[in-house]
């Protein structure tokens, strides 16, 4: 027996799950099915026995996280399936709000002292060969960047839901391919919302306080335009939105170096 051909029953009675009919949980579920209570979703990647784990227990000041569901044997996968918390919500166009959404949870990451590091990413991922590609361009615009180096989350936009006056939810952990500068995470969430066309270009100003902003932003519109480029998935119409953001924020720094 399946869940229309998505969840099987198995995965379900082994998340001790309700029975009923599936109903599709959205992209910020990862395409996931609601069952009651519970979200069903691929678990995709190396790391998401981690963010589960990690989930389970971290604390971020005003936010809300998904919390996982264990198996009857107390695993977080099972048979390529995990299980999380449901939350009402919906993705937003609150770029900013987000962005703070950002800062708090980089903040709660930082507060952990390298303890619970994501696994050692799959270098054929194109997630990761985009993240890579990014942080060894070395246009002019581009400069070092020194400081401490911690783990974020590298798709917290697609990843934060918002509900009435509900504090923001995180549905899932995506973490970068290696440790990189506070901000970046806050950088991401950014460059992200330019593209979508979900912010005005004021962002930039609204955030320039935080360290490196302007060299965090060009690395990150850099990871989506390489993703674009190495996903299946990549289209023209994306290549031209990160076109206009990239000009945008080369622009920029040219202006501050």
């Amino acid at each position: 027996m399946m869940y229309q051909e998505t969840v099987p029953a198995h995965v379900v009675n082994a998340f001790q799950g309700e029975s009923g009919m599936p109903e599709p949980a959205g992209h910020a579920w990862d395409h996931g099915w609601r069952i009651g209570p519970v979200v069903y979703s691929r678990a995709s990647g190396v790391a998401a026995g981690w963010s589960a784990k990690l989930r389970g227990s971290l604390h971020v000041d005003g936010v809300r996280l998904a919390r996982p569901v264990r198996s009857t044997d107390g695993r977080f996968i099972v048979a390529g399936w995990k299980a999380s918390t449901w939350i009402d919500g919906e993705l937003a166009r609150r770029v900013d709000e987000t962005v703070l959404v950002a800062l708090r949870l980089t903040e709660a990451l930082a507060g952990l002292n390298g303890h619970a590091l994501p696994p050692e990413p799959e270098a054929s991922d194109p997630f990761v060969l985009a993240e890579h590609r990014a942080w060894e361009e070395d246009a002019p615009e581009y400069r070092e960047i020194t400081g401490p180096l911690q783990f974020g989350h590298a798709d917290l936009l697609a990843c934060t839901l918002y509900h009435g006056n509900q504090a923001p939810a995180v549905t899932d952990l995506v973490p970068f391919a290696a440790p990189r500068p506070p901000a970046y995470t806050a950088a991401l969430v950014m460059v992200d919302g330019l593209i979508a066309g979900a912010v005005d270009d004021g962002i930039i100003d609204r955030f320039r306080h935080l360290p490196d902003i302007d060299q965090l932003l060009l690395r990150a519109v850099a990871y989506r335009r390489h993703v674009n480029e190495l996903h299946p998935r990549g289209s023209s119409n994306a290549r031209a939105h990160i076109r206009r953001v990239e000009d945008l924020l080369m622009s920029e720094a040219a202006d501050t170096n």
